[in-house]
């Protein structure tokens, strides 16, 4: 077990997660919500009741001299930043023309695009991308890949630590009895077409369930309901988790025009997401074993991923108390942005209208002559080998000789991986396949 990673997160234009698979969206963990609706608590209260942990003790200043004033400043530096605020006390001239010396909040740091900006800080997901290492709490992921369930690794990043076999055992239970969709949900998905994308038909869904039950709706009942209760943010976390799956599969009923199977009480959460989306063996009416344990793996690589778009979006609009399903209904829109999860449905678009694996050369040279663009490949983290990649590929290679269907899809994927691999062009600029690309695959082939 690797020490404790603290971090001050950056916030992201582009994301990294997946939004445009079906699986994938289930594994866009709202772990984080209790840090964000309590971390707009003020200061003064305990961390227990979700209020601000004390600042570190700087690790140095910053010292600054004032060209225009020759005044000079000392600003802390802690986990290597510096906070914002402390630039308001820079101010300009008092005689200064220029209407822009004239703001009340001092000197503004400007940061289009969030490109040098950290907003929160975080000890949940620490990732690394000059080494390519990625750490949920305490521990590496290579420690939990293999060794532990989606509950596992979804308790420990919201609560912390791992849970007991009585937590784990009752987490399951609790994810599980949530997994009942209210009807009008239902309504609301088959009012679609069958053909309407997927997102469209999960932020309505999410929205039919949200209202349900408006009495967790801060507005509708006209107070901050989920400041200083940690209790009531718990049971969302475990609800809005639970709805994610469902609506995901009454999504894909609809689009596949096969009825919806509920949830087994007794099931794990991966084992009734595919039970409720009809992907069961004929003889024992279970999911397959093999592809609960893919997912497995999966799902715990996918957990998270530090503040990608789409969590920035998600904190936007829990700074103002909303609830949790609007929240994660405003993330999920961001990821479907085709500089965030979307590109990976661009990226299936341009596989196809390559079609086969001898057509890769001619790719591969319009996008070095910039006349398109290879959507799935670069990362603006990562400087080498993603950490998640290597075993996404091993889960590849498992299944892809399962899936005759989709067969020449996948050799046309992969020969576009080889041949970018060994360009100049793409290794000299560090672009590599992002790991949800590879993963699409692998939810393809299942």
């Amino acid at each position: 077990m690797s020490p404790l990673v603290p971090d001050v997160l950056m916030a992201s234009p582009e994301g990294s997660k997946p939004s445009d698979m079906l699986f994938s969206a289930c594994s866009e963990l709202v772990y984080r919500m209790k840090k964000r609706l309590s971390s707009v608590l003020p200061e003064y209260l305990p961390e227990s009741l979700g209020g601000l942990p004390a600042p570190p003790t700087p690790s140095g200043f910053l010292n600054i001299t004032d060209s225009r004033t020759g005044n000079r400043y000392e600003i802390p530096i802690r986990r290597n930043a510096v906070e914002a605020t402390q630039f308001k006390q820079i101010r300009a001239r008092a005689d200064s023309k220029a209407k822009t010396d004239k703001v009340e909040g001092g000197l503004r740091v400007l940061d289009p695009g969030y490109q040098n900006t950290a907003v929160a800080s975080s000890e949940i997901t620490f990732v690394d991308g000059t080494e390519g290492s990625i750490h949920y709490r305490q521990y590496a992921i290579s420690e939990l890949v293999g060794t532990k369930q989606f509950e596992d690794v979804t308790y420990l990043l919201i609560w912390g630590k791992l849970p007991s076999p009585e937590e784990k055992d009752m987490f399951k239970k609790q994810l599980a009895l949530a997994m009942h969709p209210p009807q009008m949900v239902s309504d609301v998905i088959h009012s679609f077409p069958a053909h309407t994308p997927v997102v469209t038909m999960m932020i309505a869904g999410l929205s039919a369930w949200a209202g349900s039950d408006p009495t967790v709706l801060p507005a509708y009942m006209g107070k901050n309901i989920y400041q200083g209760h940690l209790d009531l943010v718990d049971s969302q976390i475990i609800r809005l988790i639970s709805a994610l799956a469902t609506v995901i599969a009454l999504s894909y009923c609809r689009m596949q025009e096969k009825p919806f199977t509920p949830a087994d009480p007794n099931g794990s959460f991966i084992e009734n997401t595919l039970r409720m989306m009809g992907f069961v063996e004929d003889e024992t009416q279970k999911p397959n074993l093999k592809h609960v344990e893919c997912l497995e793996k999966l799902w715990v690589l996918y957990a998270d991923h530090e503040l990608t778009n789409s969590t920035a979006a998600f904190l936007h609009v829990a700074s103002t108390l909303a609830d949790p399903f609007s929240c994660t209904i405003a993330s999920i829109t961001s990821a479907y942005g085709p500089l965030h999860g979307g590109a990976i449905d661009t990226a299936f678009k341009v596989i196809q209208n390559v079609g086969k694996p001898e057509n890769v050369p001619q790719l591969i040279d319009d996008v070095k002559a910039k006349k398109c663009r290879l959507f799935g490949y670069g990362h603006r983290i990562y400087k080498t080998v993603d950490p998640r990649s290597v075993i996404i590929r091993e889960l590849l290679d498992e299944l892809k000789d399962d899936d005759a269907a989709h067969k020449e899809f996948l050799a046309t994927a992969l020969e576009i991986d080889r041949i970018a691999s060994e360009d100049q062009y793409f290794t000299s600029r560090h672009l590599k396949a992002n790991a949800d690309l590879y993963g699409s695959f692998v939810y393809m082939a299942l």
